[in-house]
């Protein structure tokens, strides 16, 4: 009696020791597995969709110059304030030039036009000033870019009127381009191009922007 419930004890042990290592047998290749599905999962995932709206009207191609025309819009005095000391040197203008994408489809201006003032004997070309970013023009929509300028006429003494120096138009390169655009020097004021060695203080151009 005594051998039989010995013979019992151990085979319930062997029993117990079995069933505790197919346990663990089973979770480790559980554990083993789990990351390799995953992976597999992500890489059957489907990509993210593409990015909508700016993103995508940015796809539009540049703006070239056959797209384009270009004109001179109402000019404003600059307020005596923001000219500072250089007030004396007669009167400060901002005028606009805008340009109108005539194309049938969207396009993309970004940096600065090249403007060259043509006057007399001369050519004025601006320095740039200030920071570009991209504008978006849709079929027939506008942009501008503003011309700064100083008129001497208001400063000169009399009789010294005759040196004054008037453009009679403006070549216009749009920017990334090498076709130029010309525009009439339509305001009719005299520049100071006397003072070019100042750079941007005599006159500059603006950066494109949005709207007319």
């Amino acid at each position: 009696m005594e051998y039989r419930h010995s013979v019992g004890i151990a085979v319930a042990v062997a029993g117990l020791a079995l069933s505790v290592s197919g346990c663990q047998g089973s979770g480790s290749a559980t554990s083993g597995t789990t990351p390799q599905a995953s992976s597999a999962q992500q890489a059957a995932s489907p990509a993210p969709p593409a990015a909508t709206g700016e993103q995508q009207s940015n796809t539009a191609s540049p703006c070239h110059t056959a797209d384009l025309s270009a004109r001179l819009g109402a000019q404003k005095k600059v307020p005596v304030n923001v000219q500072g000391q250089l007030g004396a040197a007669g009167t400060h203008y901002n005028l606009p030039l805008i340009f109108t994408n005539h194309s049938a489809h969207a396009c993309v201006m970004s940096g600065f036009p090249g403007v060259d003032l043509v006057g007399p004997g001369s050519t004025y070309s601006l320095p740039r000033v200030g920071n570009a970013s991209p504008v978006t023009l849709a079929a027939g929509a506008s942009a501008h870019s503003v011309i700064y300028y100083i008129d001497p006429s208001g400063s000169l003494p009399p009789g010294e009127t005759a040196a004054l120096w008037t453009p009679t138009k403006v070549s216009v390169t749009p920017p990334n381009e090498t076709t130029q655009l010309s525009v009439p020097w339509s305001v009719g004021n005299p520049v100071d191009n006397g003072d070019k060695a100042s750079g941007a203080t005599a006159a500059h151009i603006q950066p494109i922007q949005a709207g007319a």
